[in-house]
């Protein structure tokens, strides 16, 4: 299970005839920004900003999983384990939210009871499970590397690729943006020798358990929530079943102890029957149109970055800080980013020129220095009322 060294990926490199190994990481990050991979892998510069905490708890939820499925500490031990790693980051003065104390204390204390619920609650996978199982994949000519978090056959003799995930949950469009990780480890797989349609990937999403509620009429439905969010989210559906199970005189009672508690064993027993609680696994269909497109998209990406490479090798030696404008971020990449830059990049604007410059011209604009400033502020509020306001940061949260 250990990480491959350095001989071992040279080894790689010829059997694969190339002289470059692709990380996912690594290709995310020019996805992220083409600046920030420019320092982190063409100057290949220390980061200097080691405040974010969601690089920690996201490396410290995968630790405690793979040390369970590892049978390095038993079911029990997920708590204190957690509990640890949670006191370690407070003391490391990390951060949510650089920005705003009482937002980061709101993100920090939901973040907290997402996972410590998880931690107590984590329904075990049922079946023989491999953690951390090293791949190699070719992409047109281009390789990739990496190690699944988990991954283990199912009753059907499907091969199920999970990902722990500590994010906001993903869905529809989303997650097929979302999913390349995911795809690219299934195109390794298949591979090896295996069916696609023997294929499947996904993530559990640790902050959120789904639950499957039954309704009046008899059916069931699905629902997924926020860990911390149980005892408010299910008030109406438990109201309405103490009513139907003779509990009325009781119904306030019960509805404040749910509240309470988070924890629907504080009901009588034929309302706890209503509800099945399961950890929030989503699948995403895995369709040759969406191997078809990641193929695509990586294939395009990584041919853009190696052009910019070798466009930068050649100008460097002419201008160096022109040079480095080749990677620069375009001023609506970092508009549109910049939740990422200001909270969760590991470089600082003093490294990162282009969101530095974008936050130069932010305090121009606040100062009145600007030539329009001021121009347009008399437009109502409803004349942009069908402008759609970027909030993909939240999915950080």
């Amino acid at each position: 299970m250990g990480r491959k060294t350095s001989e071992e990926l040279e080894e790689i490199k010829k059997k694969y005839n190339t002289n470059r190994l692709w990380s996912w990481s690594r290709f995310n990050s020019y996805h992220n920004s083409p600046f920030e991979y420019y320092l982190k892998y063409i100057k290949k510069l220390p980061e200097d900003r080691q405040d974010c905490i969601y690089t920690v708890t996201g490396g410290m939820a995968h630790d405690i999983m793979e040390k369970l499925y590892l049978k390095k500490i038993i079911y029990n031990d997920m708590d204190s384990e957690f509990e640890d790693a949670w006191m370690t980051a407070g003391i490391a003065n990390l951060k949510f939210d650089r920005n705003d104390s009482e937002k980061n204390k709101k993100i920090a204390d939901k973040y907290y009871k997402n996972l410590k619920h998880f931690f107590n609650n984590h329904h075990r996978i049922p079946h023989n499970i491999e953690i951390e199982k090293f791949i190699s994949i070719l992409i047109n000519k281009n390789v990739f590397i990496g190690y699944i978090d988990a991954i283990f056959k199912d009753d059907n003799d499907c091969f199920n690729i999970l990902d722990w995930k500590t994010s906001s949950i993903y869905k529809g469009e989303k997650a097929l943006n979302e999913c390349g990780q995911l795809v690219v480890y299934a195109i390794g797989l298949h591979q090896m020798g295996i069916p696609y349609e023997k294929i499947k990937i996904c993530w559990n999403f640790l902050k959120y358990v789904k639950i499957e509620c039954e309704q009046a009429n008899g059916k069931w439905t699905t629902r997924e929530i926020e860990r911390c969010e149980i005892g408010n989210k299910l008030q109406t559906s438990v109201k309405m079943w103490l009513k139907k199970l003779g509990y009325e005189d009781k119904l306030v009672n019960f509805l404040d102890m749910l509240a309470q508690t988070n924890d629907i064993k504080c009901l009588p027993e034929d309302v706890q029957a209503k509800y099945k609680f399961n950890d929030c696994i989503i699948y995403v269909d895995l369709t040759q149109e969406l191997i078809n497109k990641w193929v695509d998209n990586i294939t395009n990406t990584i041919d853009e970055i190696v052009k910019k490479e070798e466009e930068y090798d050649i100008e460097k030696l002419i201008d160096k800080e022109e040079a480095e404008k080749i990677f620069f971020d375009t001023p609506n990449q970092v508009e549109k980013q910049s939740y990422y830059f200001s909270t969760l990049c590991a470089y600082s604007p003093n490294l990162h020129k282009p969101y530095k410059k974008y936050l130069d011209e932010l305090t121009a604009q606040q100062n009145g220095s600007n030539l329009f400033s001021g121009i347009g502020c008399n437009i109502s509020e409803k004349d942009n009322d069908d402008k759609n306001e970027d909030l993909s940061w939240l999915d950080n949260l």
